[in-house]
């Protein structure tokens, strides 16, 4: 029996997924954004039920790549139509976020194949990409950085951005992955600086932290990819 719970868990993030498509695509950003977030807990308990209850499989890897298509993946990527619909007045700009869907695709087969992503990912990773953008609706609704929202808002920068993020996901840049060498703080440094600096910048500015710890994420990966040693 308990083989089947991360199973179910995937299942209930395949769920946010599709609701959330279908909200986004009716203009209900705010909770499409939801469905995003909760995906990503669901995506979260079924990595961690599975390794708790030795319940993993081949089965269950490749569950685990369909739905996260679906929810990281074709979600974000109707957030961003719509957001990019809003606020541009060109008929094809909008499909710049097919991009997302496409380039997440090609990310998660990329990580099924390659055995190199063991303690950190190459390509950033698709949940991250997800999460990045269902921070925008509510950024923007909530416009307390009012600077940030004109900038984000302007004529083409939304179509830049989605396409800019699809390619960070199939980039050989090699991303911080949150998984910890045994508890020295020497041999995981960019971990627990991550982890840090994302707890300061959510505990301090709620909503807004998420999108300044997922941006944080991708400078602190591209800064530690310059460190690393050439193999």
């Amino acid at each position: 029996m308990k083989k089947y719970i991360p199973n179910c868990l995937s299942i209930l993030n395949l769920f946010c997924g599709v609701i959330g498509t279908v909200l986004a695509l009716k203009g209900q950003l705010i909770h499409a954004s939801c469905a995003v977030f909760t995906g990503a807990i669901f995506d979260f308990l079924d990595g961690f039920t599975a390794k708790l209850l030795d319940a993993q499989s081949k089965m269950g890897k490749q569950l685990d790549s369909l739905v996260d298509l679906i929810s990281f993946g074709m979600l974000p990527a109707a957030i961003m139509y719509m957001l990019i619909q809003i606020y541009e007045t060109c008929p094809f700009r909008p499909y710049a976020a097919l991009c997302v869907v496409t380039f997440s695709a090609l990310r998660l087969a990329k990580f099924n194949i390659d055995n190199r992503q063991t303690h950190q990912f190459i390509g950033m990773p698709v949940p991250a990409n997800a999460l990045f953008i269902a921070t925008l609706p509510m950024l923007i609704k909530r416009n307390i950085y009012p600077k940030l929202v004109a900038f984000l808002t302007q004529p083409l920068m939304l179509p830049i951005l989605a396409i800019v993020l699809s390619f960070l996901l199939v980039s050989s840049i090699k991303f911080i992955a949150l998984k910890f060498r045994g508890y020295s703080l020497w041999h995981n440094i960019p971990q627990y600086m991550l982890i840090l600096l994302s707890i300061c910048s959510i505990t301090c500015m709620n909503v807004e932290g998420i999108f300044v710890a997922i941006c944080l994420y991708i400078f602190l990966s591209i800064v530690y990819n310059f460190h690393q040693p050439k193999q």
